[in-house]
């Protein structure tokens, strides 16, 4: 009897669930943080397809600089994955094709012209297989 319950104890506080990420990502559910200072997109995906849109929390003047980053790791597959920064009338002002494992990072002091201000991104992947981290720090 002793021996049934001890199989029991050990099978119910034994189990062991899947283990932590060690980026903290989960597979296809992007993590985002949208502040006055910064905007972080990060994703971890397996075939995942996604068309995202954000506001910026920015508030830009000319004295504002832009400092921008993008990482790609673990790539793989031949999939589609853009990244647009767009001003107020919704136009293009930059455009990140993501295309394998690379680092890309550009810095941005801002005109007098508010037409030139980043206030909306999008982010869209068609069976997006790695892992992406696009931020944009305001200085």
């Amino acid at each position: 009897m002793i021996k049934y319950i001890a199989i029991i104890l050990l099978s119910i506080f034994g189990c062991v669930g899947p283990p932590e990420p060690d980026d903290g990502l989960i597979d296809n559910l992007p993590s985002i943080i949208n502040t006055s200072d910064v905007f972080s997109f990060s994703l971890r995906g397996d075939k995942y397809d996604f068309n995202e849109s954000y506001d910026l929390s920015f508030y830009l003047d000319s004295n504002s600089v832009l400092s921008t980053a993008l990482i790609i790791n673990e790539f793989s597959g031949n999939d589609t994955t853009s990244i647009f920064l767009k001003n107020s009338l919704d136009s293009t002002l930059y455009w990140y094709l993501v295309l394998g494992n690379s680092v890309y990072t550009r810095s941005d002091t801002m005109s007098g012209d508010p037409l030139s201000y980043p206030e909306k991104i999008n982010v869209v992947g068609t069976q997006f297989n790695g892992v992406v981290d696009f931020q944009i720090i305001k200085q």
